[in-house]
């Protein structure tokens, strides 16, 4: 798959990017020819990218938005920038939503007119004077902020899923409840390094993560969807996890727990595949996931867990179900 990243030869100081993740809000899950045909109206006239093996993927084309705007490094300088930000929608397996921004922010020394940063989607300027060893502090600074940044990555994601979550053809009903996460990422290009790519993820609260990574320049293009890999699997995990408590604390309703297990083990357990759609490069990274926090041994765990209530609340049912019988 393409991305606008791959069409730069000069490498990026930072890349900075932000993913937001959700139910799709239908109540039965979209097939492929469906869910291009939401994404299809992200950007008319521009083809949508689909994939079906070893999972459904849907990505719309990118749409560009203009800023002119700071950036707040962790030093608290602000570093003003002109371009543009990239955004796209993805819809993974039919039934998981995704709205997707990201930037390359470059070194420049003055200001341009607009058409010369339109000619050059994805793609932010540096316009202040950055001194010496920039890239670690902006990808601090955009990392830790909390939301208080002047690039807000965060609204524009959010304005990607909210496009197509609005969409008339989506019946807007859930067939259980889940909630959204944020994935804030982060690329610092290190080019002369030969340890590469490193990583570290972190869980910034109920539904914020951050990802830093430190690539080569031939793998930036590949960062986004890595971390677009990484946010669905961060969002089963927590999702699944949420619908477990509340299971627990509903285990005497028999019916509502049925309503919501079963649904969510039908259509979200086949969408654990971690780096199925991650670039062959940075496919190592999922190694040290799995290694620690261990992403499938906990998914495998809370799957086995929300079986067994499952099947209680099965056998529960058709007891009380005899008993009535027998009553009657």
């Amino acid at each position: 798959m393409t991305d606008v990243l791959a069409d730069s030869d000069e490498p990026p100081l930072v890349v900075l990017g932000e993913i937001h993740t959700c139910l799709l809000p239908s109540q039965h899950v979209l097939d492929t020819a469906a869910s291009i045909e939401l994404l299809s109206a992200v950007q008319q006239g521009l083809t949508v990218t689909s994939r079906e093996r070893p999972m459904p993927l849907v990505i719309s084309p990118n749409r560009f938005e203009g800023v002119d705007c700071d950036l707040i490094p962790a030093s608290g300088k602000h570093i003003h920038v002109i371009g543009t930000i990239a955004s796209r929608t993805v819809v993974i397996g039919g039934r998981v939503l995704q709205g997707s921004s990201q930037t390359r922010v470059m070194r420049s020394q003055d200001r341009q007119p607009w058409s010369y940063y339109l000619s050059r989607p994805g793609t932010v300027d540096a316009v202040s004077h950055l001194g010496t060893g920039p890239a670690g502090r902006l990808v601090d600074g955009h990392l830790r902020s909390q939301g208080d940044d002047k690039l807000d990555l965060t609204s524009i994601s959010q304005r990607m899923s909210t496009f197509a979550r609005v969409d008339p053809r989506l019946d807007q009903k859930m067939p259980f409840r889940a909630g959204t996460t944020r994935l804030r990422w982060a690329v610092e290009v290190d080019a002369g390094s030969n340890e590469l790519p490193r990583f570290a993820f972190h869980l910034a609260g109920n539904t914020l993560r951050t990802v830093r990574l430190t690539l080569g320049g031939q793998d930036i293009a590949a960062a986004q969807r890595f971390c677009e890999d990484l946010a669905i699997h961060d969002w089963l995990l927590t999702t699944i996890g949420q619908v477990a408590d509340r299971a627990g604390r509903n285990d005497h309703e028999t019916d509502t727990v049925l309503d919501q297990l079963v649904p969510l083990l039908d259509q979200l357990v086949p969408l654990w595949m971690p780096g199925a759609h991650t670039a062959p490069q940075l496919r190592p990274l999922w190694v040290d996931l799995e290694s620690d926090p261990g992403f499938t041994r906990q998914w495998t765990a809370r799957v086995g867990q929300l079986r067994d209530r499952m099947t209680t609340a099965t056998l529960t049912a058709l007891r009380h179900s005899k008993i009535i019988s027998h009553d009657w």
